[in-house]
C-alpha cells in the first residue's frame, strides 16, 4: 500500500519517495525471491498506491488486491509490506530509533519487524490471532528480530480481503534499506515454516 516508504539511506532524505532501491519494494522483491525458492507461488505488486495521493493509498491498494485475487484464484495469503515511521527531528532521535528497530544477528546488522492489526476489520479476531500466532512462532526461532504485534484501533488496511492477511512492518525510517533487506531471509523462513506446519 505504501511502496513509497523508504529507509534512512534514501538520497532524498525524506523517507518517502519513488527511490525503489532504498524502499520497501526492494525488501518485498527479496522476500518474493526467498519464498519462491521455498516453493511458494508469488504475485508481487510493485505499484505505487501512495502516489500521487497518499491519503488514498488503501483505496488504491484495495483495487490491486481485488484484481490479483481475481487473476490468481488460489491465493489465500496476502502480505502488505511496510516500514515503520517515526517523527525523527534530531540525530539523537535517529540513533534511538535505529537502536529500537535493528540488531546484530550472526554478525550482520538486521532490521527488526512486527505485525500490525487493523482493529476495525470485520474479521479482526482472525487477523489478530494470525499475527499473534506467527509472532509467537517467530520468537521461538529469532527472538531478537521480532517485536510484539501492534493494534491500530482506527483502520482496516484491507485485512479482510484474504483468508490470511498480514501487514508486516520491516525496519523503520531509522534503519537502512540494507538492514531491512537482511531481514527478508528470516521472515521468509518464519512464514514458510509456519504455514507448512499449520496447513
Amino acid at each position: 500500500s505504501h511502496a513509497g516508504e523508504t529507509y534512512s539511506d534514501s538520497p532524498e532524505g525524506n523517507y518517502h519517495s519513488q527511490n525503489k532501491e532504498k524502499s520497501v519494494i526492494e525488501v518485498g522483491t527479496l522476500l518474493t525471491e526467498q519464498l519462491s525458492k521455498k516453493g511458494w507461488g508469488i504475485a508481487h505488486s510493485t505499484k505505487y498506491h501512495d502516489y500521487p495521493d497518499f491519503t488514498k493509498s488503501y483505496i488504491s491498494s484495495l483495487e490491486t488486491v481485488k484484481s490479483m485475487l481475481n487473476t490468481h484464484k488460489s491465493i489465500n495469503i496476502a502480505i502488505d509490506l511496510h516500514r515503520d515511521g517515526r517523527d525523527l527531528k534530531t540525530d539523537a532521535d535517529i540513533q534511538k530509533e535505529h537502536e529500537r528497530m535493528s540488531t546484530t544477528y550472526k554478525g550482520e546488522k538486521v532490521a527488526k519487524f512486527f505485525f500490525v492489526v487493523g482493529m476495525r476489520n470485520p474479521n479482526v479476531n482472525e487477523v489478530k490471532s494470525l499475527a499473534e500466532d506467527i509472532t509467537k512462532f517467530a520468537k521461538t526461532k529469532y527472538p531478537e528480530l521480532v517485536l510484539p504485534v501492534v493494534e491500530k484501533p482506527v483502520g482496516k488496511f484491507n485485512q479482510y480481503m484474504a483468508e490470511n492477511h498480514m501487514l508486516i512492518e520491516v525496519g523503520s525510517n531509522g534503519t537502512s534499506s540494507e538492514e531491512a533487506k537482511a531481514s527478508a531471509k528470516y521472515i521468509a523462513e518464519i512464514l514458510d515454516e509456519y504455514f507448512k506446519q499449520n496447513r
